[in-house]
């Protein structure tokens, strides 16, 4: 039975499938295209927050402090993740120094190889033409390309996960081989130990669902559970076990709070979407290759019976695949984008799998869900321009509580121009996929093309808007600032408030004053919070790095005996007699609040969110602040953007063909400039 749906629904070596030779070259252009969208410019967006700069500064501090086997955070233990990320960045860090770019690498090189993987993975079910085809979807979606370029978990789990799921379905064609399945549990051991249960979740139930929805369930009895078992215990094992013995109390927080209790109350995260949450993640995220494959799933949903021919087991296996995705993390209480990653391997070998063959394009006709799909990516670009035209009641009032105003007001004209790119591909692409003749492999290709430009056309349009969001959400800016001040040396303190790229860009612990830490955006720290009170401010980790404040510097000597964290009425009498200058980092709404519990205080520098405050000596301290916080600066990255605006303002509009003309002339100067930042 292996041996004849194999040949049937897994090898293609007609002409267009293109299997009679290892292709070299197509292997060799897809993994460039993909490595340019993923390393290009790595590092040149500082480390937005909370998630990235936190998890670079886990690996930090496990590299600095040699402590591999429980990773920390702020010098706080921290088992709210798996070590191996963080592993990963730490090595990544000893072999290339500390840095934001670094940080990235982990997370780009596994980007890659799951391009590599859905590559070995479409060729054998589809054919070469369609591998190179279903890598470069994956590659040029917006959620494979933002979380191939972020520090975060999820791009090394759906390595993972899906090495899992193809080594299940090889093994499935084989009648259930030994070996394969000792591979599944593995892979899905090594994504347990990245994320937790999701890592052998995710695999098993699509091997479940898929068995049940052809009819054969028993069929899993074959399955050789214990060789896999044993390869799963033989991976996660180890460190469990040691980290147990270390921290009792683990086993119970992880299988417990961080994985029942949050996936079904949201442990209080607050990150309930509903049930449709992962819809528009699906339209957005998979942009603009949603367009095209809710498209043809539209025009062929008569037709569904025919997924259950033997024929085509292999798309009703990538279809369980995404399923199972969607539905267990919709009834999910904790629900975010990133998470949706894991589908987006089987969407794009589906899309890959129904895009037209050569011979689909008639001289007449195109497939009316290829023509949906580019009106469909018209539509959109309508919308998107027509956003950046107008606007709300209330608009601004709304942005500006969400963004800093240089963000808000750049945001109009972004939108518009995003939109016109949209439109202009999509008429484009219908264009060139009706005008070629029947047969033609240009054709296809170039209709293909123009939809794979889209992400790295928005992106260099939106460069700037994107690289400003990510300077708001960093404290990069705020580190640099302190650490070229005369009070780098001084410790610093947040009121009720947290900034978790501070530790990793200032090298050294940031103090915090709460109630229960959950500034610190960790369950785990949380839940220990009491423990974690007596936690020194100055560790021994920073101190052998050099990073912890100067010992001689301005009276910090006597800061040894210093919380890490402190209640507001620990403030209030360290306040009375601090034993000597310290620094506090509060948000703009919660200054009077501060200062009623700390007294008189002096202004150094705000940001559009936050300021920080120092607290002087009793001796130095001042009757009332005579001043405001002093501002940021601006940076060089202001001056593209204030040119793109004049140079819109000073076009003249005699028509509006000749309006839009303009407009792209424009638009394609300020792309063109923006090269110049990657």
């Amino acid at each position: 039975m292996g041996a004849r749906v194999t040949a049937n629904s897994l090898s293609h070596t007609s002409p267009s499938g293109g299997r009679s030779g290892f292709p070299v070259l197509s292997l060799a252009l897809l993994l460039a295209i993909a490595g340019c969208l993923f390393f290009i410019g790595l590092g040149r967006l500082p480390l937005i927050e909370p998630d990235e700069a936190r998890n670079a500064e886990v690996a930090r501090e496990m590299l600095v402090s040699g402590k591999w086997i429980t990773p920390h955070y702020d010098t706080l233990t921290y088992l709210d993740k798996p070590p191996v990320f963080f592993w990963t960045i730490a090595g990544a860090f000893r072999c290339f120094g500390v840095s934001a770019r670094t940080a990235r690498l982990p997370s780009a090189a596994f980007g890659l190889a799951t391009v590599f993987l859905i590559w070995v993975v479409a060729r054998r079910m589809f054919g070469e033409r369609r591998a190179f085809y279903a890598g470069l979807v994956f590659a040029t979606s917006p959620l494979a390309f933002g979380l191939a370029r972020f520090v975060i978990f999820d791009m090394p789990l759906v390595f993972f996960e899906s090495l899992a799921i193809f080594f299940m379905w090889l093994s499935k064609q084989r009648s259930f081989n030994r070996s394969l399945d000792a591979a599944a549990g593995a892979a899905m051991g090594i994504a347990t130990l990245i994320k937790g249960p999701v890592g052998f979740l995710i695999p098993l139930l699509t091997l479940i669902a898929f068995q049940a929805l052809i009819g054969k369930f028993k069929e899993l009895r074959k399955a050789h559970w214990l060789t896999g078992g044993a390869a799963f215990l033989a991976v996660t094992l180890p460190w469990f076990i040691t980290v147990s013995q270390r921290h009792p109390s683990f086993p119970k927080y992880a299988f417990w709070t961080e994985s029942w209790v949050r996936y079904t109350s949201g442990g209080g995260m607050h990150r309930t979407g509903g049930l449709w949450y992962y819809i528009p993640v699906y339209l957005v995220g998979f942009f603009p290759w949603s367009c095209f494959l809710l498209a043809g799933v539209i025009t062929r949903i008569r037709n569904w019976r025919e997924l259950w021919q033997d024929s085509r087991r292999t798309e009703l296996y990538l279809a369980t695949w995404a399923v199972v995705v969607f539905v267990f993390f919709s009834i999910s209480h904790s629900q975010l984008p990133e998470y949706f990653l894991p589908a987006l391997v089987p969407l794009g070998l589906l899309t890959a799998r129904v895009w037209p063959r050569s011979g689909d394009f008639g001289s007449e006709l195109v497939p009316g869900w290829l023509t949906a799909g580019y009106a469909l990516m018209i539509l959109a670009g309508v919308l998107i321009a027509a956003a950046g035209t107008f606007s709300w009641p209330g608009e601004k009032h709304f942005l500006t509580r969400k963004l800093p105003s240089s963000l808000v007001s750049q945001l109009h004209p972004a939108l518009l121009f995003g939109g016109i790119i949209l439109v202009a591909l999509g008429l484009l692409g219908r264009n060139a996929a009706s005008r070629w003749r029947k047969g033609s492999k240009a054709a296809r290709s170039l209709a293909f093309a123009i939809v794979a430009l889209t992400l790295p056309l928005l992106t260099l349009r939106w460069y700037i808007l994107i690289r400003r969001y990510f300077n708001a959400f960093s404290s990069r800016q705020l580190a640099l600032t302190i650490r070229h001040s005369d009070e780098h040396n001084l410790p610093v303190y947040g009121y009720y408030y947290f900034r978790t790229g501070l530790p990793f860009y200032l090298r050294r612990p940031v103090g915090l004053i709460t109630s229960s830490g959950v500034e610190l955006t960790s369950n785990y720290v949380l839940a220990h919070y009491q423990q974690d009170r007596s936690a020194p401010l100055q560790s021994g980790e920073a101190s052998r790095t050099g990073s912890a404040p100067a010992m001689h510097a301005r009276g910090v000597g006597a800061w040894a005996d210093a919380r890490l964290l402190i209640t507001s009425r620990g403030l209030s009498k360290l306040s009375r007699s601090p034993p000597g200058p310290f620094l506090l980092l509060v948000q703009n709404n919660e200054i009077a609040s501060l200062m009623h519990v700390t007294g008189a205080l002096s202004p150094l520098w705000g940001g559009w969110k936050y300021s920080v405050w120092e607290k002087q000596a009793i001796s130095q301290q001042p009757s009332a602040p005579d001043k405001r916080p002093q501002a940021f600066g601006e940076t060089a990255l202001d001056a593209p953007v204030r040119e793109q605006t004049e140079v819109s303002q000073t076009l003249e509009i005699p028509s509006p063909a000749m309006a839009a003309i303009r407009l792209l002339i424009a638009d394609s100067l300020f792309c063109v400039r923006n090269l110049r930042h990657f």
